[in-house]
């Protein structure tokens, strides 16, 4: 099933600006960013480049068997590991600071315990296509399979989205969720930022499912 197009933000300039979050100035940020994409010469490669680097060469701090709780943008690169949405922070930054814009989305996922988990991933503006695609760093095992597919259809780790209480937001955001953020500076561990994800709510009208507008709450 297709997934549900997203809404394309009126201008792409919020989506090349730096913060204390997506710190795409950062002397770290910068340098492994002007590495990765060395010898490049379009823009499908340099991007293919980034998004390879953060969903494969960062590990996912649950398939690795990892407690700590990392978040902070030029600390994911140095720790290796992180959970998706700080990995998806570093990819944006990655984006933006050789100037291809980029922005934060969320997905509201079941596991297999029936609880619910929220999920991050990031938005691309391809310029030679004028257009938004998804990209989800998560980083791939068995059962999932992302990848940079600019030619076809969007590839993310989770397209199917079988039960009510999932959505997919449509929208793009230039920096994260302030609940997100919220989580990680009072939570301790991975897991417990992981059980309280599920309570987190998408901004009003923003959540989207294939047979609703409306997202089931918890």
């Amino acid at each position: 099933m297709p997934l549900p197009p997203l809404v394309r933000p009126v201008s792409v300039t919020p989506y090349l600006a730096c913060s204390p979050v997506i710190a795409c100035t950062h002397p770290a940020i910068r340098t492994r960013a002007h590495e990765l994409i060395r010898g490049t010469s379009t823009e499908y490669e340099q991007i293919e480049n980034l998004y390879n680097f953060v969903r494969d060469g960062i590990s996912h701090s649950v398939d690795s068997g990892q407690s700590r709780l990392i978040w902070k943008t030029p600390q994911v690169i140095t720790a290796g590991h992180s959970l998706c949405f700080a990995k998806s922070h570093l990819f944006v930054a990655l984006c933006r600071s050789i100037g291809i814009p980029a922005g934060l989305c969320y997905q509201r996922l079941k596991n297999e315990d029936s609880s619910y988990v929220l999920h991050g991933l990031v938005a691309v503006w391809i310029e030679d296509q004028e257009r938004w695609i998804r990209l989800d760093p998560r980083g791939n095992k068995p059962g999932i399979e992302a990848r940079f597919n600019p030619a076809g259809d969007e590839q993310i780790a989770y397209p199917v989205m079988d039960d009510p209480g999932e959505w997919l937001d449509p929208h793009i955001y230039a920096e994260p969720w302030s609940s997100v953020i919220h989580l990680y500076e009072i939570s301790p561990d991975v897991d417990t930022f992981i059980r309280a994800s599920s309570q987190i709510q998408p901004p009003s009208r923003h959540a989207h499912r294939p047979s609703s507008s409306l997202p089931v709450p918890v």
